[in-house]
């Protein structure tokens, strides 16, 4: 239902009418009416005249408003755009691990014929001594937890919202609604 269509019901019902006779005030067939107030139907200029006659109410009834119209438009392609900044943020912020990093070191020992390797997440210097192992560092690996998989999902939502923000257009309100 439109936006018009809903005003003419609230504008009849205020003056608690039948829709026929609010039709016979107005000037129109009821079946007309009905379209009008189901959104089925746009009125000519000459029906918004009768329109505004009957109920007593100004042309902005009728007639969108283009400031408030394109108003809408520009918060929703600036609301559209700070939601692909945030979206690229959060991918980001996923890609590098800064909000869960997890970096584990690979640590070698050897010491009179046998090797020993040590896997750990904490950092213990170049070298360090376990016992009586001296053990060196031969790498190290960043790997992505689930929590920044998730994340990027997260952030290709709000790029997607994003988007359809940016090029939703605010449709007046007498354009006929499908």
């Amino acid at each position: 239902m439109s936006s018009l269509g809903m005003e003419l019901k609230r504008l009849r019902a205020n003056k608690k009418w039948t829709q026929a006779f609010a039709a016979k005030e107005i000037g129109i067939q009821q079946s007309y009416l009905s379209k009008l107030e189901n959104g089925q139907s746009i009125p000519s200029s000459d029906v918004i005249e009768k329109l505004i006659v009957c109920y007593h109410v100004s042309i902005e009834h009728f007639v969108p408003n283009q400031e408030k119209t394109a108003n809408l438009t520009k918060k929703l392609k600036w609301g559209g755009i700070l939601f692909i900044i945030i979206g690229i943020l959060i991918y980001l912020c996923a890609m590098l691990n800064i909000f869960f990093p997890e970096t584990f070191f690979t640590y070698q020992a050897k010491n009179q014929g046998f090797w020993a390797i040590n896997i750990t997440e904490i950092y213990k210097g170049e070298k360090y001594i376990e016992g009586d192992v001296i053990y060196e560092i031969i790498g190290q690996r960043d790997v992505s937890r689930i929590e920044n998989r998730i994340l990027c999902v997260s952030s290709a939502v709000f790029i997607f919202i994003g988007i359809l923000m940016s090029v939703r257009r605010v449709k007046p309100l007498h354009q006929k609604e499908k």
